[in-house]
């Protein structure tokens, strides 16, 4: 009996242990230290959750920005320009799809500033095809990656300069004349007003279709917003809000709702 019931306190404090540390990886807070655009110091807590897939920064009880749609982090963050947290993340992607995503916060009268909320990686390898019989001598391979890479961050009279690398490869093993490899130097400038990095400014015209969390619909009178143009995708920022413009005038809201 003793013997029985020293197994079943082994077993129990086991079983604790693993749940215990199941919740510790469920949930993760860490401290950043920074300095806000104005040269403040600030300290925010971050909260990575992985059960409802979103990554929470908190200035204060009342002051919330969430990173929806999370599944891990890519690499640590990092504090860029003493100004800037870089969250590198991984998000949803589809069957042979990787995605990752970047983001850069900031904060400016004890507000945050999303100034960059961009695709950073997609890949993709596809080595099977739906028609066995024409690909009997295993030519279909199709691969493709398109990245991202935060090179440095200017800070001079003209205000903050983001130097980036964008890398695309594309490669076919039954259309290589559709192979290539290039590299391209992006710059992104700081728009002072709305606190985000752009590479050029979007004027819209007509209706528009806006997705998010109420569907609507907007006129747009030819205004112009801070927008980033890169591979596959463009991103315009609208009243405080980072939209994915879509073709047919469709925008795709990129939520920062912590609800």
């Amino acid at each position: 009996m003793i013997v029985k019931n020293i197994y079943i306190l082994i077993i129990t404090a086991v079983l604790s242990f693993v749940s215990n540390h199941a919740m510790s990886q469920e949930n993760e807070d860490m401290n950043l230290e920074l300095n806000s655009l104005s040269n403040e110091s600030v300290r925010v807590n971050v909260e990575l959750d992985d059960v409802n897939d979103r990554i929470t920064l908190k200035l204060n009880s009342k002051e919330m920005l969430c990173l929806n749609d999370y599944r891990g982090l890519e690499e640590d963050m990092k504090i860029l320009g003493n100004k800037f947290i870089v969250i590198q993340y991984r998000t949803r992607g589809g069957s042979g799809v990787k995605v990752r995503k970047t983001a850069l916060i900031c904060i400016s009268n004890g507000k945050f500033c999303k100034a960059l909320d961009v695709l950073s990686t997609e890949s993709y390898e596809f080595k099977d095809t739906y028609d066995k019989a024409t690909d009997s001598l295993k030519l279909y391979n199709e691969s493709g990656l398109c990245t991202l890479r935060l090179v440095d961050l200017q800070n001079e009279g003209q205000g903050f300069m983001l130097h980036a690398i964008q890398y695309e490869k594309v490669k076919s093993k039954f259309n290589k004349r559709d192979n290539y490899e290039k590299t391209d130097t992006i710059k992104f400038c700081f728009d002072e007003n709305n606190k985000v990095f752009y590479t050029t400014y979007l004027r819209l015209e007509g209706n528009y279709k806006i997705e998010g969390e109420m569907n609507s619909q907007r006129f747009f009178k030819g205004q112009k917003y801070p927008s980033i143009d890169l591979k596959n995708n463009q991103y315009i920022f609208i009243d405080n809000v980072w939209y994915n413009k879509m073709r047919d005038n469709h925008l795709a809201e990129i939520s920062g709702s912590c609800k």
